[in-house]
């Protein structure tokens, strides 16, 4: 299986936010971020903005969750059929975080999964 077929992108990088307000103005308003959309699909409410073609996922902090995962969180790499792509993670037996790909709504999915040194990557597919 060719890997760019399945692996189109990078789709966006998460960064933690202590206070998810604060961020969200420092970005828009201080380094000039387009406001995109905010989403809850957990307890964990989600802020994308983007500039330049970059987008930036604020993950708020809450429950003292801190940095477990270090201040940018993870990067996110878009795939083309999520399900085929955790299927080659785990014929590589890499470290899973998550069990199965999440939906998102609308058609869009995640997984969460570690690099070799631990680092946190996600998939996305919309």
């Amino acid at each position: 299986m060719k890997n760019e077929s399945l692996f189109t992108g990078v789709e966006h990088i998460g960064i933690k936010a202590l206070d998810i307000e604060k961020a969200l103005q420092f970005y828009i308003e201080i380094l000039g971020f387009k406001f995109l959309y905010r989403i809850k699909p957990g307890d964990v409410e989600l802020a994308f903005l983007e500039l330049g073609g970059t987008v930036v996922e604020l993950v708020e902090v809450v429950d003292g969750q801190r940095f477990e995962d270090g201040v940018v969180n993870h990067l996110a790499l878009r795939v083309s059929d999520i399900f085929k792509a955790v299927k080659r993670l785990k014929e590589f037996e890499v470290e899973l975080i998550s069990a199965e790909p999440m939906t998102l709504g609308e058609g869009r999915y995640n997984f969460f999964f570690r690099g070799p040194s631990r680092e946190k990557l996600e998939l996305y597919q919309e």
